[in-house]
């Protein structure tokens, strides 16, 4: 006899969410792993000056969000739809390297082997892995939120505070958004784990795309959920002047001509098409988790990705010549070499080894286009985009020992501290070089040498600048962040983000350069030695 239908309804009930408990705390466990770094706390300050400067004070010298020639008053709807638009497009920007590597932690770890066993599926642990990382994407939009109730406070002046207005920007901008881009991460690496250059190359270049196609894209099909906001601005400035010329423009836009009017912006009323694309993108990033879960690993890497057959033993041994006596006075003698040039040379081959060899075919594109293309386009544009494209073999330039857990060998050493890491910085400074020598050519063809030592100080510095950053927080992604907000605001005309002489020029700036590079040296070789005396 079966129990009442009430009955089965109350255990079916009991069993749910005993299940969603346990999901709840595998999401909050990664969560937290996630979020207890450096990485993670400078991210965060990062995200607050980020959501400070989208509302540019009164005289400042770029904008961000403008129609033309038209900025908007800074009311409560103007500073949410602004910041919540802004920091849409910079998570998806930044957010892949934020949030990377989720599952790769989980396999050096050995806590896949774990999950392996039990009884959760493949689609239910990409999820939670999904939503971890969109909780830490969420806490920096939480950060920028209360900025901008802060900014709403300071600069609002007489203008009512109206609280829909302020929140649906981040309810039906942001938010959605940034579940595509964790679901989006969480996809790539089931997919392209084993190819972690490429992975962030594609990052670059998907959403480089999405951005630069904008302008002409329909208000569902738009990621950042920017459009059907900057069709609202438009048709308001036109309302208010109808030969205006109200062309939206989104982004740090440095050196260009200021806005001299103003406008009054209420907000939108959203229409339930431009709801349900919101929502749609919160779908599509569902639907990416589930594909996915079809072809994941579930850990069994060694199934999965086989290795190349070894020989038989049988036939190793027929190949093999048999021994032979070992006569110790016809060995050559043994000389020490304390010189730090094999060490170069071995850094150097790392660093040309790492990825698919293929991935060289862009670099190689990268430095013809430095030859071909014109002389300012290459320096300020080709130039820090194809050093970019090396941030997985500079990230771990001085970490790697710890990744690989072999620091305790390295660290003990014959001087470490004066042999190792000065090769990594060379190695790494050498790499950066020979990729721009083509533009130092040009430069020194027409007898430009201030440019070229430029270039060079740029090199050192950027470099200097990821072992500074590496040893600091002890891992990758901190430096993947920040350099890849160093090309986007080079790609902007950012002057003071320019460290290779694309946008200033001049003795001044190369002092101010050399004594960075000489900072970070210091910082980098002070906290090495601290890490060696603990070791």
């Amino acid at each position: 006899m079966q129990p009442p239908r009430w009955k089965m309804l109350i255990y079916t009930s009991l069993i749910t969410k005993i299940k969603m408990g346990q999901y709840y705390k595998i999401i909050i466990a990664d969560y937290k792993q996630r979020t207890r770094s450096y990485a993670f706390l400078i991210t965060l300050a990062v995200g607050l000056y980020f959501a400070y400067i989208c509302i540019p004070p009164h005289g400042a010298n770029y904008s961000t969000v403008r129609m033309g020639s038209y900025t908007g008053v800074q009311n409560a709807a103007w500073i949410g739809y602004v910041t919540a638009m802004m920091t849409s497009v910079f998570l998806a920007l930044i957010g892949p390297y934020l949030i990377n590597s989720c599952i790769k932690k989980d396999t050096d770890t050995g806590v896949g082997a774990i999950v392996a066993t039990t009884r959760i599926s493949n689609f239910q642990y990409l999820l939670t892995k999904a939503m971890g990382s969109f909780l830490v994407l969420l806490s920096i939009v939480g950060c920028v939120f209360l900025m901008a109730v802060a900014l709403v406070c300071i600069r609002s002046g007489t203008y009512p505070f109206q609280l829909v207005q302020f929140l649906l920007p981040y309810l039906l901008i942001t938010i959605p958004t940034v579940f595509f881009v964790s679901a989006l991460s969480v996809t790539a690496e089931v997919f392209l784990y084993r190819y972690v250059i490429l992975m962030n190359i594609g990052f670059f270049f998907f959403f480089g795309v999405v951005t630069s196609l904008q302008q002409n894209i329909a208000p569902p099909l738009d990621i950042y959920g920017v459009k059907p906001v900057t069709l609202a601005m438009e048709q308001t400035v036109l309302h208010q002047a109808p030969k205006a010329n109200a062309q939206p423009s989104i982004g740090f836009i440095f050196g260009a001509k200021k806005a001299n009017k103003s406008f009054v912006f209420e907000g939108i009323q959203w229409t339930v098409a431009e709801v349900l694309g919101r929502v749609m993108w919160m779908g599509v990033g569902l639907i990416l988790i589930f594909v996915s879960s079809l072809f994941f690993h579930r850990f069994d890497i060694k199934q999965r990705f086989k290795a190349r057959k070894k020989p038989k033993f049988s036939v190793v041994a027929s190949q093999t010549k048999p021994l032979q006596d070992i006569k110790l006075s016809a060995l050559p003698p043994i000389t020490a070499d304390y010189s730090v040039c094999p060490f170069i040379k071995t850094e150097l081959l790392m660093l040309f080894r790492k990825g698919p060899r293929w991935l060289w075919l862009i670099n190689l594109g990268g430095m013809a286009a430095l030859i071909f293309a014109p002389i300012t386009i290459a320096h300020q544009i080709i130039l820090p985009v194809l050093w970019f494209l090396q941030v997985a073999r500079w990230s771990d330039l001085a970490t790697k020992e710890k990744t690989n857990r072999i620091h305790y060998f390295t660290y003990a050493s014959y001087k470490p501290l004066t042999r190792l890491l000065p090769a990594q910085v060379m190695a790494g400074i050498i790499l950066a070089l020979a990729l721009a020598t083509p533009l130092m050519l040009r430069y020194a063809a027409v007898l430009q040498f201030i440019q070229v030592l430029s270039i060079i100080a740029g090199s050192v510095f950027i470099v200097l600048f990821a072992v500074a950053i590496g040893t600091l927080s002890g891992g990758k992604k901190l430096f993947e962040i920040l350099f890849f907000l160093f090309t986007y605001l080079n790609i902007e005309r950012a002057p003071f983000a320019d460290y290779f002489g694309g946008i200033n020029n001049g003795t001044n700036y190369l002092a101010l350069i050399a004594g960075l590079s000489m900072l970070l040296a210091l910082a980098s070789f002070m906290i090495r030695k601290i890490e060696i005396q603990r070791v």
